[in-house]
């Protein structure tokens, strides 16, 4: 008998993420995080409008990362997470409903490598980034005896980003600067635009890489 490959378990999470049940728990999560826009909470001129003062988001970023609306993006992935059609409304509804919450233009986007080996998604609205504590308060590895918790969260030049370990690692032990996180959690801000960004398979700095990218898209514009 052969032993099964990596890629089917990175396509099935993929599957999983791409078909809402992952897309659905980062939806709320950037809510929790997005800082609130003070206004008259009446939003803008209907819900059509949500959207549009903000420019596209782009297809692809560095790293192999598609737009799930891609053309790029196989079919037989796409009809696997429930069709180009759920994804589509999937995006959409994110962007509307942070809009809504916060009565101010939203952009949300979902990006993945067409193996399924990393998922990325972006969340772009007005604000700055606020307390960041969306994974629980960092502790020092210090006061719980550990070189590295599996929570570490570190700043950047434009926000703050936090990295979910799968496990810690006991006093005395090296830690592998060559790990990457389970799930990355970064908020960026330039121009009075936050884009809170989210990632599984790659690392800290490449998820900063995509935000970065989706800055300049939206500065460029």
């Amino acid at each position: 008998m052969s032993t099964p490959s990596v890629k089917p378990s990175a396509r099935t999470t993929f599957l999983a993420a791409a078909g809402g049940v992952v897309g659905l728990v980062l939806v709320v999560g950037f809510a929790v995080g997005l800082p609130e826009i003070v206004g008259d909470g009446e939003g803008a001129a209907g819900d059509a409008a949500y959207s549009g003062d903000l420019a596209p988001l782009p297809e692809s970023l560095p790293g192999e990362l598609v737009s799930l609306l891609s053309p790029e993006m196989p079919g037989d992935m796409v009809e696997q997470s429930g069709g180009a059609e759920a994804l589509q409304e999937i995006v959409a509804s994110g962007a509307d409903n942070v809009a809504e919450l916060y009565g101010a233009p939203a952009a949300f986007g979902i990006y993945a490598r067409t193996d399924g080996s990393a998922l990325v998604t972006v969340t772009v609205a007005p604000g700055e980034p606020g307390l960041f504590v969306p994974d629980g308060t960092p502790i020092s590895p210090e006061a719980q005896g550990l070189e590295r918790s599996t929570l570490v969260v570190s700043e950047v030049e434009d926000g703050v980003c936090s990295g979910i370990y799968a496990e810690q690692v006991a006093p005395g032990q090296a830690v592998d600067p060559a790990e990457q996180p389970g799930r990355v959690h970064c908020q960026l801000a330039a121009e009075g635009l936050l884009y809170d960004v989210t990632s599984q398979g790659i690392s800290i700095d490449e998820t900063v890489i995509a935000g970065r990218t989706v800055i300049d898209s939206q500065l460029d514009a």
